[in-house]
């Protein structure tokens, strides 16, 4: 597998652009990991790589965006849309402009919606497919707040009423807390752990976490040792890499498969926003990306 490359006439000119984030009201805290604003200012437009990662919310109120999917061609991004679980990284640009986003906890999706999980994952969709016509009406609140105060406000209005019964979501949250578990390793020893066989679990993964669990646990794996690696010194990453792995061309193969390029390459090249991204993130709630934060966020 080679190295994703951008193309010449969309990374020709790069905008600037920033991140930042802000925890949603306490009663959505069990099924919203963050709410998060991408702002891009000047010319041309700005290209980066976003984690793999659980079912998201966006809000496109200015400007565009255009996602390209491992293996497919770019695409725009919905003005109001939904994006599932994403089992590998994926390339994204944006124009000058504003997008609103609400990162979903995996015990988020059943509190939204009883759609399975799967039928959502590694694609974009309306949001109205999840939400019904109050997704349109949440863009039109968010277009026509005047601040960023008031876009969190509106955000914290709308969407508990939205929330259904959670009896799923603590099944769900129960299976999230093993999967962050460094010691679970296999599907059957996740199994084990739920109190699940490993086909009931496949099921369960599908239906509610978007994958099966043995992509999952690779994923996490990837990004568990992705977390380490970034903290250690330069160089000094392949010092880093979780003991599941058998050796270094192992997780070299791996991480490609999940990033679209090696580790080396990760390291290398400029990350406009997700960079700030990382930080930010990471200050706010001690997980540096989605998939690393606990099934329960701060003061839920």
């Amino acid at each position: 597998m080679t190295d994703i490359r951008i193309p010449a006439d969309v990374a020709a000119e790069q905008a600037l652009a920033s991140v930042t984030y802000h925890l949603p009201a306490p009663p959505l805290r069990k099924a919203i990991t963050t709410y998060y604003l991408v702002r891009v200012t000047g010319p041309g437009v700005v290209t980066d790589q976003i984690f793999p990662e659980w079912a998201n919310f966006r809000f496109v109120l200015s400007g565009g965006w255009t996602a390209r999917f491992p293996g497919a061609d770019w695409a725009p991004v919905p003005a109001v849309g939904v994006t599932g679980a994403l089992e590998r990284a994926v390339w994204v640009t944006g124009s000058e402009g504003l997008l609103v986003g609400v990162g979903l906890m995996p015990q988020g999706w059943p509190m939204f919606t009883r759609a399975p999980a799967h039928r959502f994952a590694d694609q974009m969709r309306p949001l109205a497919d999840v939400l019904g016509p109050a997704a349109d009406a949440i863009g039109a609140d968010l277009r026509h707040a005047p601040d960023v105060p008031a876009m969190l406000a509106a955000l914290d209005r709308a969407l508990p009423p939205l929330l259904r019964d959670g009896s799923d979501a603590d099944a769900v949250a129960a299976a999230h807390a093993a999967l962050q578990d460094g010691a679970v390793q296999t599907v059957a020893g996740w199994a084990d752990r739920v109190g699940l066989s490993p086909r009931q679990l496949e099921r369960f993964c599908r239906r509610y976490f978007g994958l099966t669990p043995k992509r999952l646990l690779r994923r996490q794996r990837v990004l568990r040792t992705l977390a380490t690696m970034r903290e250690s010194p330069d160089g000094g990453w392949s010092k880093s890499i979780d003991d599941q792995f058998a050796d270094q061309a192992h997780f070299i193969r791996e991480f490609r498969y999940y990033m679209g390029e090696s580790p080396r390459a990760y390291l290398a090249r400029e990350q406009p926003f997700m960079g700030e991204a990382w930080k930010r993130r990471k200050a706010l709630l001690g997980a540096p990306v989605q998939v690393l934060q606990p099934p329960t966020g701060p003061d839920a």
